[in-house]
């Protein structure tokens, strides 16, 4: 803009027409003078004070009536096979991970160390979610490409590759935060999905039948340190004398279905919810655990039950995952 041009509405000169919020707020704050910057930051809270407001959990405990929150942890040891392959994963996963870094190529193989994170994830579950990966006779369902478990809620990629909706978003939203364009976890090209495309519905029957129950002769089965430790848990509950009800969480369906069938041996009875279910039978399975009081555990798979859940009955959760 030419510095000798006149405003026609206020006859103020081009020089004269400044952002007040820039020149005192933005370029303070972006700036290097650390002087004006706090100078700054103090005039932005003094604006924002008289529109915004913020409670805090810890001045109100009381009008809420919540207990003080108790952090417990316990540090549980994996059975002698577990510790192995768990070993030999992470071994492996971080020999890979070094090679990237001291090649300086980390942020172009984001999406293989994507993939070692949620090998790491998965065989602190259970060894078989890697192990018993790949469903035999599975050809007809679509696997995602990031967590390898039955699409749910399944998107496609503009290079014909599937996923979870969920776990894709995930994966794009950590590649951008690291400054990374994120390439198909697959075929590694410039990953582009359409976010409105509508769900891609599975075969009910054959997403069952890749369960990984049946890809496991249940008979000599193991269970997992982690899975023990749960029905430890809930048998806990259950031993105060008094009806409550858990929901378990979980990213992955096979550790949920090895959950099932963990606890349908131990005297559970459970629900399930996950993102092979059409939207009347994710309603039907949140009203039967609602309605029914011998249902205490309600296993939700994170991808189909992050949003618009509601379950007052429960009063316990578990996050398998971490």
């Amino acid at each position: 803009m030419n510095a000798n041009y006149m405003c026609n509405h206020c006859n103020h000169a081009a020089m004269e027409h400044v952002s007040i919020f820039n020149q005192e707020l933005l370029n303070p704050i972006t700036g290097d003078d650390l002087h004006m910057r706090d100078e700054a930051m103090d005039k932005l809270h003094l604006l924002t004070a008289r529109v915004m407001l913020r409670r805090m959990k810890r001045d109100h405990t009381s009008s809420m009536e919540l207990p003080p929150k108790e952090i417990v942890i316990h540090n549980e040891f994996f059975g002698e096979i577990e510790r192995d392959f768990s070993a030999s994963i992470m071994t492996n996963n971080v020999r890979q991970f070094d090679t990237y870094v001291s090649r300086g190529v980390m942020l172009n193989n984001y999406a293989n160390i994507f993939g070692l994170i949620m090998q790491m994830r998965q065989v602190a579950n259970h060894p078989d979610l890697l192990l018993k990966k790949h469903a035999e006779g599975g050809q007809n369902v679509l696997v995602c490409n990031i967590c390898d478990e039955p699409a749910e809620e399944a998107i496609r990629s503009r290079c014909k590759h599937e996923f979870c909706r969920a776990c894709v978003k995930k994966y794009v939203e950590s590649a951008e935060g690291f400054g990374a364009s994120p390439d198909c976890p697959r075929c590694h090209i410039a990953l582009s999905i359409d976010w409105e495309q509508p769900e891609i519905e599975q075969d009910e029957d054959m997403v069952k039948k890749s369960s990984i129950i049946n890809r496991i002769k249940m008979d000599n089965w193991t269970s997992s340190s982690k899975i023990e430790m749960l029905v430890y848990d809930l048998y806990k509950l259950r031993s105060k004398k008094q009806t409550l009800k858990s929901i378990v969480f979980s990213q992955f369906t096979s550790m949920l279905q090895l959950i099932e069938w963990r606890l349908r041996r131990a005297g559970f009875n459970t629900v399930m919810l996950d993102g092979s279910m059409t939207p009347v039978q994710r309603q039907r399975s949140i009203d039967y655990f609602m309605n029914n009081t011998d249902v205490e555990v309600f296993l939700v798979s994170l991808k189909a039950g992050g949003v618009a859940l509601n379950l007052t009955e429960a009063s316990r959760v578990f996050i398998v995952d971490p």
